[in-house]
């Protein structure tokens, strides 16, 4: 019979699968914080033109300005890659991240020049590399991203994806040193809006697959402003935001359960064993029934041609 059939093992399995249930609804009503506390939005007002001038129209004094700008802000780091390249981690973006996360959060909001204006950062992205601005919108994803070389001891950082303007169709690429909102599955954090203050790095393009209404997959290209954030808020504070554990570790949970069922099953199969070896054991140990060496006896007297001994008398 297979062992999933055998009666310990349907035990092990019944009881097995009633604790962990029990375990699995306890932590998933268990939240570990009520509610996430968001740095206040600032009062600061835009300091610096919401329209700023096309590059195009700058005078030479406004150029060299503007190249000595990028050649010293963030210790160089905005003038390491191109508008439009492909995305990519290299020296300057890590620089870059590392140089965001280190201001101060009160300092970074008033250097806040203005909301980004998404179809101008699009159309002449060179003039709005290293502004610091805001945008609201809709949080739509947040992923891990594995670094090339450590930032501040992080081997990885964290992207995101805001939706703005009409319907939120203008997609802007967020790049995040630390987790934005840790105490928060990430389950919960798509899809809410929030208000980011960030500084512009430049227009980066990639490539990425999609269905289209036909459901034929289809390969396009994507430019998007690359913003990297310093300063994060949902503007849905009234919702409270909660996570389990159950949330950030679904593998976890079911590991546990393969390791709870397998490890029992050798646990029935080692028990198993060491009966079947007591058993053998004690029957070549035990002494012969009376009724077995009556027949071993009459084997023996055939053997050698002799007639087997006569039958015992009844009791009297």
């Amino acid at each position: 019979m297979p062992f999933w059939r055998s009666p310990e093992f349907l035990r092990f399995a019944l009881i097995a699968f009633a604790a962990l249930s029990v375990a699995a609804v306890f932590l998933y009503f268990q939240p570990t914080q009520q509610r996430i506390s968001n740095p206040p939005a600032s009062s600061t007002t835009a300091s610096g033109p919401t329209d700023l001038p096309s590059t195009a129209t700058l005078t030479p004094e406004q150029v060299a300005k503007r190249e000595a700008f990028l050649s010293t802000a963030f210790e160089g780091a905005l003038r390491d890659q191109a508008d439009g390249a492909r995305l990519q981690d290299t020296t300057g973006s890590r620089k870059l991240l590392d140089q965001v996360a280190k201001f101060d959060a009160a300092e970074f909001a008033r250097r806040v020049e203005s909301p980004l204006d998404y179809s101008a950062a699009r159309a002449d992205p060179a003039a709005w590399r290293g502004r610091y601005v805001r945008l609201s919108g809709l949080l739509t994803h947040v992923w891990a991203e594995k670094l090339a070389l450590p930032v501040a001891g992080r081997a990885t950082a964290w992207r995101g994806q805001i939706g703005s303007g009409e319907d939120f169709g203008e997609p802007t690429l967020l790049e995040f040193l630390d987790r934005p909102f840790p105490s928060m599955s990430l389950t919960n954090l798509g899809m809410r809006p929030v208000e980011i203050e960030g500084v512009v790095y430049r227009l980066a393009s990639f490539e990425s697959e999609y269905q289209n209404p036909k459901g034929q997959t289809v390969e396009a290209v994507w430019e998007m402003p690359w913003i990297f954030v310093r300063n994060i808020r949902f503007l849905d504070d009234s919702q409270a935001s909660t996570h389990t554990f159950v949330d950030e570790h679904p593998s976890l949970i079911l590991g546990l359960l393969a390791f709870v069922i397998f490890g029992g099953r050798l646990l029935v199969w080692w028990i198993q064993s060491r009966r079947r070896g007591r058993r053998r054991i004690s029957e070549q140990h035990a002494t012969p029934a009376p009724s077995s060496i009556r027949v071993m006896f009459e084997n023996k007297l055939r053997e050698k041609g002799l007639p087997p001994a006569p039958p015992s008398p009844p009791n009297p």
